[in-house]
């Protein structure tokens, strides 16, 4: 077997024990899931399972780490000198389709209904996803203020801004169960908001 094959074999293991262990996740909860119930439902021995990863908060790590990966992702993807309001509107596409997913709202609803009880599970989860998030954002906004493109002393604080814009009210309702999966059009109006309101705060001082 070509080493090209194996690794997509692998990868095709890996993505199915996430989204087994997702599904038990969802289903029972985290403090209630356990590697031996994934591993049942994924119908394989233990042994498979722990050979990609040792325990259930691995396994929790890599769910976020994986639907946080767009952030990194889009935001590399942004060539040099690109137009800011257009690499915003394409970051902020991704995110707040990603943010408003199915999986999302309801990875995001485990860790708060489990975080009072578990408040390591909600400190990991900060590490993985939404920190994660913030420095990869916080980079690109730096080279944005380098460039002259915005005026953001603080990139870390103007990408917690960024960020929580692109949140907005959307992810609260979606949150709450009060709405369904945004449609495409729905996105671009929150995300043109979002972009236009950050740009309008952080724009360029005029020196003279």
């Amino acid at each position: 077997m070509n080493q090209g094959l194996a690794k997509s074999i692998r990868d095709q293991r890996r993505d199915r024990i996430l989204e087994t262990a997702r599904e038990v996740f969802f289903e029972v909860g985290y403090s209630a899931a356990t590697m031996s119930m994934i591993a049942a439902r994924l119908g394989g021995s233990k042994g498979t399972l722990y050979a990609y990863f040792k325990n259930k908060e691995e396994l929790f790590d890599a769910i976020i780490g994986d639907q946080c990966a767009v952030i990194q992702e889009t935001l590399a993807q942004a060539e040099e000198g690109a137009d800011l309001r257009e690499t915003l509107t394409v970051f902020g596409r991704e995110l707040v389709t990603a943010m408003s997913s199915d999986g999302a709202v309801r990875t995001f609803q485990l860790v708060t209904e489990e975080a009072i009880r578990n408040p390591e599970l909600a400190r990991r989860f900060d590490e993985a996803g939404p920190q994660q998030g913030i420095a990869a954002t916080a980079q690109f906004l730096r080279a944005a203020q380098a460039a002259g493109q915005i005026h953001a002393p603080d990139p870390e604080h103007a990408a917690g801004v960024l960020c929580a814009l692109f949140r907005g009210e959307l992810h609260l309702r979606r949150m709450m169960g009060l709405e369904p999966e945004p449609t495409p059009a729905r996105v671009d109006r929150e995300v043109e908001i979002a972009v236009n309101v950050f740009l309008a705060a952080y724009a360029p001082k005029v020196v003279g």
